[in-house]
């Protein structure tokens, strides 16, 4: 294990692994808030970070939601443990660590690890070693933390997004005001795809956009048409077509 200042965090990692990509991905580099080009963080704004792993998003976050609440979701044990220490290295009190896979139901599964540490899946075996972990529906999971609105949700877990949107009430996705969805079709039961995620949350009242297209994999952004325009909508696809030609 490995400690080091990166852009003014104390962020623990694991040399050598995939903990190294997601640094570079994070902080002053990140790729998540630069998805959402109109969004600027209130301070008292709630964000789930589901797939947290050793928590940079999550870091990030809770700086700028000094006053808000950052719920960081992780299933794998050895991740966990190295998000936890990095919320306290951080002297984070506005994050809440969680060691559970979110999925559509209540319970325990297999959670199977990839090579690197790079991404574990409760959806398909990836190597001969894994572990057990404990799920939680969204629905469950909102109700027990009492958590009545989110500003945003973030979902990079590795093919379990079908699980908790799919499985969600239409009631529960409306909860949320935007959404970076990372989709992995090939780690889908059912051969699932983003265009059942998208039609799901069209119907709970989203703008629904897909960036980083690859032929398996990508990223919805969903805004909710409740706080988000059809003007502000159609600003967001501009940007977007216009970052994309750069």
């Amino acid at each position: 294990m490995k400690t080091e200042r990166i852009d003014g965090f104390e962020v623990s990692f694991r040399e050598n692994t995939s903990d190294e990509n997601v640094i570079e991905h994070s902080f002053e580099n990140d790729i998540f808030f630069k998805a959402l080009p109109d969004y600027k963080p209130d301070k008292n704004d709630v964000i789930i970070d589901v797939g947290a792993h050793i928590g940079t998003f999550s870091l990030l976050a809770a700086k700028k939601v000094p006053q808000g609440k950052v719920y960081a979701i992780e299933a794998s044990r050895e991740t966990y443990d190295i998000l936890s220490d990095n919320i306290s290295n951080n002297a984070l009190n506005n994050v809440t660590a969680f060691n559970l896979a979110l999925s559509d139901l209540k319970g325990t599964t297999e959670l199977y690890h990839s090579e690197g540490n790079w991404g574990h899946s409760i959806m398909k075996k990836l190597t001969d070693k894994c572990e057990k972990v404990e799920t939680e529906s969204l629905e469950n999971f909102l109700g027990s933390n009492d958590i009545q609105k989110c500003d945003l949700i973030k979902f990079n877990c590795e093919g379990a997004e079908f699980k908790i949107v799919l499985g969600a009430s239409l009631e529960d996705l409306s909860k949320f005001k935007r959404m970076v969805l990372l989709y992995h079709n090939d780690l889908s039961h059912d051969n699932h795809n983003e265009n059942e995620l998208a039609n799901k949350l069209n119907a709970a009242g989203f703008y629904t956009h897909v960036l980083r297209k690859t032929d398996k994999r990508g990223w919805i952004i969903a805004n909710n048409k409740r706080d988000f325009s059809y003007f502000q909508y159609l600003r967001f696809r501009l940007i977007r077509k216009l970052a994309s030609t750069k």
